[in-house]
């Protein structure tokens, strides 16, 4: 067994209460500040890498990481990693969506309010001496519309404060139809959007489906007069065209914490505008955001290092914080299950696996599970490393054809995982659940009722049933200096049929320990699950 502790390297500012979240885990470097060429060179050794938004992930830096597992956002957008590259070589990346919300969200609102009174060119006047009272005159907030573009978290925030201050909330958002919405919010179409609203804040992701997505024909749909908020990601808004609409006076005022180039270049126009608030990207930039987003990355980095659980995936199905408890136990169960059963058929070609879901499990179960099980029982065969990551794109490549399916409590456990897979036209299962809420077990393999741990290192047996071979069986491990943690036996199903031994060890046969049992008269045929 491998007790090579795992290595985690912090690229940014992560906070001393995460770090010590994460030292209980694994080996924990600090290393700020690293540019491409930098990072390159550091990656090769770790499995874990955590970033905020100073670092990037390019693929080019990703090329000599050759245990890296899992990259953690430290916060919500991941523009900063390559995600595409990552998911090529099967690397997990997460962030934490709902830490910097609140904060991000607040930041909008008080962007909002500053443009709308001129506070900070105010502000700036009277500390250079000026009085200029009647310069600054604002517009009132209450009954102007506010039009929120993206309903996430951050949206959902804006919206809920817009309401507070008295102002009629639009939203647009294409994956949030009206019945989902908060009440007292009315959903529409984004040109709509545009033409009525006062003030229009833009809160959707960044990437290539929503660069640009602000230029000159957005502009132009804009309600004459009305004030821009943008605190999302650098490269939606062009600011070339942001600039003519301010100049042109179409957009009163704008008020940005985020732009193309960052840190904003000092000759940018942006900068001398005086109907322009500008902040350096500051949106999640409060004691409390900092110190959840440090904990919420932390322990999430340490449940995937620790018990292979992915929180908040961006590249792999997503599970929320809120259901890791009920379905991480499964999560495990459904890839050993897998991992057992591909085992037991090493020379044999994959054809198809379907994973049936029995009981309570939450609906949001099937997918990750089904991925686990994928990327279980691909292990073993693979010429490459396989993760939930890029499981379910190998399986398409090599054919295999995968279904899920549900079904009501038929048996005695209130949940169940059945995997049938096809090795070369023949159909073969494992059945599993999970004891205590932590402990699995396989309940039958084929068509072997058994009790047993699925966790590797294990070998399966197939003896004969007969008196002194489970003992000659274990007096070889033990004279091959291997020690047996646990053994369960399968009764043949039928007479003239061999038995079934599960036997869980605490490290990996060597080949020639393996060779040793197999020349054994009792036994018939001996697996490894490594």
């Amino acid at each position: 067994m491998n007790t090579t502790p795992s290595k985690i390297l912090i690229a940014d500012d992560l906070g001393a209460e995460g770090l010590d979240i994460l030292r209980e885990a694994a080996d924990v470097t600090v290393q700020t500040g690293m540019d491409e060429d930098t990072l390159r060179a550091t990656l090769p050794g770790y499995d874990a890498l955590v970033v905020r938004s100073a670092t990037k992930v390019t693929a080019r830096s990703l090329e000599l990481a050759d245990r890296l597992s899992v990259i953690g956002r430290a916060g919500i957008g991941v523009d900063n990693i390559d995600v595409a590259a990552a998911t090529e070589r099967g690397i997990v990346v997460m962030n934490t969506p709902e830490s910097g919300a609140t904060t991000t969200g607040e930041l909008a609102i008080a962007l909002l309010v500053s443009m709308a009174r001129n506070i900070p060119a105010a502000d700036q006047a009277l500390k250079a001496g000026r009085w200029d009272k009647n310069k600054f005159t604002g517009v009132e907030l209450t009954g102007k519309v506010l039009g929120v573009l993206g309903m996430g978290r951050i949206g959902r925030v804006v919206a809920d404060r817009g309401k507070g201050l008295a102002m009629e909330v639009l939203a647009h958002d294409p994956f949030v139809a009206q019945r989902d919405a908060p009440e007292g919010i009315r959903m529409v179409e984004l040109d709509e959007l545009l033409e009525l609203s006062d003030f229009v804040t833009i809160h959707v992701p960044g990437g290539p489906e929503t660069k640009g997505m602000f230029g000159r024909d957005a502009f132009a749909k804009m309600k004459p007069g009305s004030r821009l908020i943008h605190a999302a990601r650098g490269g939606i808004v062009d600011e070339a065209a942001l600039i003519e609409a301010l100049e042109s006076g179409h957009l009163a005022a704008a008020a940005l914490d985020v732009f193309e180039q960052e840190p904003l270049p000092e000759d940018h126009k942006l900068r001398s505008m005086s109907n322009v608030v500008l902040t350096p990207h500051i949106g999640a930039s409060s004691a409390e955001a900092k110190r959840s987003v440090s904990l919420d990355m932390a322990r999430q980095i340490a449940l995937c290092m620790t018990k292979g659980v992915v929180l908040n995936g961006v590249n792999v199905p997503r599970i929320a914080p809120s259901e890791a408890g009920a379905i991480g136990p499964y999560l495990n169960l459904a890839h050993d299950l897998a991992v057992l059963l591909a085992s037991m058929h090493p020379d044999e070609r994959l054809q198809s696996l379907r994973v049936t879901l029995q009981g309570g499990l939450t609906s949001n179960a099937p997918k990750p599970l089904t991925v686990a099980a994928l990327a279980g029982a691909l292990m073993p065969h693979a010429e490459r490393p396989v993760t939930p990551v890029n499981a379910e794109r190998i399986a398409e490549e090599l054919g295999i054809r995968v279904h899920t399916e549900s079904l009501t409590i038929k048996r005695d456990f209130r949940n169940l995982i059945r995997i049938e897979a096809v090795f070369d036209e023949k159909r073969h299962f494992v059945t599993g659940t999970v004891l205590g809420h932590k402990h699995g077990r396989v309940i039958e393999i084929d068509d072997y009722l058994i009790d047993a741990i699925p966790e590797a290192p294990l070998l399966v047996t197939f003896h004969k049933d007969e008196p002194g071979v489970l003992g000659k069986i274990a007096t070889t491990l033990g004279d091959l200096g291997e020690n047996i943690e646990r053994m369960q036996l399968g009764n043949p199903p039928s007479e003239g049929t061999s038995a079934l031994g599960i036997w869980n060890l605490d490290r990996p046969l060597e080949p020639q320990h393996l060779a040793k049992l197999e020349q054994l008269d009792v036994v018939d045929r001996i697996f490894q699950v490594a």
